[in-house]
């Protein structure tokens, strides 16, 4: 029986479009459904060269692609990971799946065809790339070997690549280089007990950028069966904005703290600051009264003129210290400074003029200097204060020394006491927040915030020398508001 007529009640029969091709490309033989299929009648199909069939781009070439399959024949499927398509009669593109299997009548080899027509599938999967191509989300779809058989717009837009940059590429291209070499491991292991669930549960998970940067995501696998085998589907989100909004919170929570911190020490700092000129003005109306019992009016006069004096630089000092509170809500200005009587009127309000300490001034500077006066009072407040606290009353004579000088740029303070020094242990703890250094200690705040209103003007403070001789601190500040 010829060949033909062998296969003539397989092709009736079939559901399956088929096609009988000579090794020269001729048709031989071919069913009703391919016919209809392609729009021909048996009687114009039989005996046309198989080209017919083939859209015009690639109909040049395919006879050396016929004839290649002619001397290694083979069955198996074609267009495996790229799109085939069929030219009809009216000149329709039909997207097709095609097997071959070789056939022979001993002496010539021929190819048997099924064509598939796929386009309801390619309908079907163009409606499900738009609707994930619309999604939020970044999805990416990995094989059973973990290359990348799918990617939607959100996924190229996420990572930076083209898709066509990802398709068929391993899938650890999108993973921080540090997990590269494990990553592997963990794609068989899913594949192996294929359920959907979340990656990293308890841990930060970061995809990598194409110019190498990571990206904080999270990840939902979703098992898939196709007819190409065992897929898996990764539904990617993108966190940088929830990342870096909660680092703002956090940012934003920190100042809040640290503020709430700066105010307690200011108000700690306005009562204790308070504390010896109220004591002053006390004492001085002590004074009036007694003065008053003895008809002594000039020195009531007097001394009121002082209480006067001291209770309105008090009220300066408190509004000083209100406005470094606000510092960074309201700007401070800067103001020319005439540095010798401000430093003398911080000594008598923390004095009262009776310490017993000596005041000893040598200011190398060229006035004025240009400076925030209320933050410049604290600074110099705060330290001298320290300085009175930590007098040494084991020695015979007490000095606290103020120098200054020009640098570049602005200009240099140092407060240098002979008081008891700082023992070697505390040194590297003055500048830390609410670290007492003893009982002497005020609420572990005041060189904290020196330091940082130093910085915040721009400049630089350090503990220059101490020991049984005393302590120096040294600060510099730019001038003329060149901070600013």
């Amino acid at each position: 029986m010829p060949l033909i007529e062998k296969y003539q009640l397989a092709f009736d029969i079939s559901p399956v479009p088929m096609l009988l091709v000579a090794g020269d490309g001729r048709i031989l033989l071919a069913n009703n459904d391919f016919l209809d299929l392609f729009e021909y009648s048996a009687a114009e199909l039989i005996g046309m060269s198989v080209e017919a069939l083939v859209p015009e781009p690639i109909r040049g070439h395919h006879p050396e692609l016929r004839n290649a399959y002619s001397r290694v024949s083979t069955k198996r499927s074609m267009g495996a990971g790229r799109d085939l398509f069929g030219v009809t009669k009216t000149g329709k593109v039909i997207p097709l799946e095609l097997g071959l299997e070789p056939v022979t009548d001993g002496e010539e080899t021929m190819a048997l065809v099924a064509a598939i027509d796929i386009r309801h599938r390619k309908i079907h999967e163009e409606r499900m790339r738009r609707a994930m191509d619309a999604a939020a989300s970044a999805m990416v779809m990995v094989d059973e070997r973990g290359e990348i058989v799918f990617v939607n717009r959100a996924a190229s837009s996420l990572f930076g690549y083209e898709e066509d940059e990802l398709l068929g590429h391993p899938v650890e291209m999108l993973v921080p280089e540090e997990f590269r070499r494990a990553h592997p491991v963990y794609t068989g292991s899913f594949m192996n007990n294929r359920t959907e669930r979340s990656m990293g549960l308890g841990r930060d998970l970061f995809a990598r950028h194409n110019d190498g940067r990571r990206i904080p995501v999270e990840i939902v696998l979703t098992p898939v069966d196709s007819p190409s085998g065992k897929l898996v589907m990764s539904t990617i989100v993108d966190l940088s904005e929830r990342v870096a909004a909660a680092q703002e919170v956090a940012k934003k929570s920190a100042e809040l703290e640290a503020l709430n911190v700066e105010l307690s020490h200011f108000a700690y700092s306005a009562s204790h600051d308070l504390k010896a000129p109220l004591s002053t003005i006390a004492g001085i109306l002590k004074l009036c009264i007694e003065d008053l019992g003895d008809n002594n009016i000039e020195e009531v006069r007097l001394n009121l003129i002082k209480a006067v004096d001291i209770s309105g630089r008090s009220a300066q000092k408190v509004e000083g210290v209100l406005r470094i509170a606000r510092a960074g809500r309201d700007k401070i200005p800067v103001t020319t400074v005439q540095l010798e009587p401000v430093i003398q009127e911080i000594w008598l309000d923390l004095t009262g003029g009776g310490s017993g300490i000596e005041l000893q001034l040598e200011l190398n500077h060229t006035d004025p200097i240009g400076t925030e006066l209320p933050t410049l009072k604290v600074i110099v407040e705060n330290i001298l204060s320290n300085s009175i606290r930590y007098m040494d009353e084991k020695k015979p004579d007490h000095f606290v020394r103020i120098t200054s000088e020009d640098v570049e740029g602005g200009f240099k303070i140092s407060i240098a006491d002979n008081g008891i020094g700082i023992p070697e242990k505390n040194v590297s703890k003055i500048f830390q927040m609410f670290k007492r250094l003893d009982d002497r200690s005020g609420d572990g705040l005041g060189l904290a915030l020196v330091q940082k209103q130093v910085e915040r003007l721009g400049g630089t403070i350090m503990l220059e020398n101490t020991g049984a001789k005393g302590t120096t601190f040294c600060f510099t500040l730019p001038s003329q508001g060149e901070h600013m």
